[in-house]
């Protein structure tokens, strides 16, 4: 197939969607398949202009202006979004013909841009939904509820789900928040997300060189790796270390990563010895650092159920760890560590029920460790990186198929 796909960030950017669009594209291009992908000159976080053109891993990077102010302020990320946008569409109508176009919807603007595309040149669309919109920005606080820009994204949404040959979400329960936007139900495909098996594998605690590097040797490990954003519950988790301070004198809650939350986790933690602070680690060393946990951490906020599901269960997953998650209880990373045995699952705010969770895991280290190489063999089976890029490349090959329908119904 020759697939064009557009994205605002793509490698050497370190952000989520960069991230599993660069595996997945450089598994296309290592299956044959001829990639070129479209995406923003700047990073995440702004910084240096990256090429206009490069080739990466066998695929063709086409990098249009556009600013690249990052997020420090709403102003900048908006500019950010528009010009991208605007340089985007113009890129991809410019590209020659591909098989099918695959357009990310985070932000959505990206994605009606795609549809754009895809009817002017009876092109089979894929988008793929990561959050959905503008539901998640309502919940987070970003937009009104019934203001222009919420009623202007619904309608956007609207018409590029009618566009599209298939929506890829990442779970049941986003596939229902995308029914009720008015998706076509039958173009819908759920596909997880994933981790890299090769990058991220168990491994003992024992000279563990992270463990040893951050003075961790001896202490039972509760890690929070990503971003600790709006959507995420960390009070509860640093007031459960409180807690146990005295009780657990070997538990140490580590937080590695960044985000709005941050300032706040610090500021709640403060005079905690058990609570510990660490920056992102570079994209190569993150299998060393997600296997130094004992049990991983995750959270989701209520009612962001079904807008997006948090990709830190695939690292840990990877990792070998058992999870304890808080959030929803019908979000998928609930169900998975739920039916698979693979930790505890408790609501936001349970500060007891982690308590518990936690002493549990730490005096019953052998029954954890039991769902911890579970947690890597369901790994193994469902969302390791080359299982998930052949689930896709099949996803994509069929919505190539609709080219034909495509020019039909034109």
């Amino acid at each position: 197939m020759r697939v064009v796909a557009v994205n605002q960030f793509y490698a050497p950017d370190h952000a989520a969607t960069s991230q599993l669009l660069t595996e997945l594209c450089e598994d296309l291009a290592a299956a044959g398949d001829d990639v070129t992908v479209i995406a923003s000159r700047g990073g995440y976080l702004g910084g240096d202009a990256l090429p206009a053109r490069e080739r990466l891993g066998g695929v063709d990077v086409v990098r249009p202006f556009a600013t690249r102010f990052g997020k420090a302020t709403m102003a900048g990320r908006l500019a950010d979004y528009l010009s991208f946008w605007a340089t985007s569409v113009l890129a991809a109508a410019r590209e020659a013909k591909p098989d099918v176009l695959v357009v990310l919807t985070t932000p959505p603007m990206i994605a009606a841009g795609g549809a754009l595309v895809s009817l002017a040149r009876r092109l089979p669309l894929v988008t793929w939904v990561q959050d959905v919109y503008p539901e998640a920005a309502i919940q987070l606080g970003y937009l009104a509820p019934r203001g222009p820009a919420s009623l202007a994204l619904l309608g956007l949404g609207k018409a590029t789900h009618h566009a599209a040959a298939r929506i890829v979400a990442l779970s049941e329960g986003m596939a229902d928040r995308l029914v009720a936007q008015g998706a076509p139900r039958e173009r819908i495909r759920v596909l997880p997300n994933w981790s890299d098996g090769r990058l991220v594998s168990p491994r003992g605690r024992e000279n563990h060189p992270f463990r040893k590097t951050h003075g961790l040797d001896g202490r039972f490990v509760a890690m929070y790796s990503g971003n600790l954003g709006i959507g995420h519950d960390v009070g509860t988790f640093v007031e459960a270390a409180r807690r146990l301070k005295d009780k657990l004198p070997e538990l140490v809650v580590l937080f590695i990563g960044d985000g709005v939350r941050r300032a706040e986790a610090e500021g709640l933690a403060k005079g905690l010895e058990n609570v510990r602070f660490l920056p992102y680690q570079p994209h190569d060393a993150i299998g060393e650092s997600l296997s130094a946990a004992d049990v991983h951490l995750v959270s989701l906020r209520e009612d962001l159920e079904g807008l997006l599901v948090p990709s830190k269960l695939y690292g840990a997953l990877a990792a070998g760890r058992p999870v304890i998650y808080l959030g929803p209880p019908r979000c998928e990373v609930a169900r998975v560590v739920r039916e698979d045995d693979l930790g505890w699952t408790g609501r936001p705010g349970d500060v007891e029920g982690l308590c518990r969770a936690l002493e549990d895991a730490v005096t019953r280290k052998a029954a954890w460790d039991e769902k911890g190489a579970r947690a890597r063999r369901i790994f193994d089976e469902r969302y390791d990186r080359p299982v998930s890029s052949a689930r896709f490349r099949a996803l994509l090959e069929e919505a190539s198929k609709e080219r034909a329908t495509l020019a039909h119904r034109a």
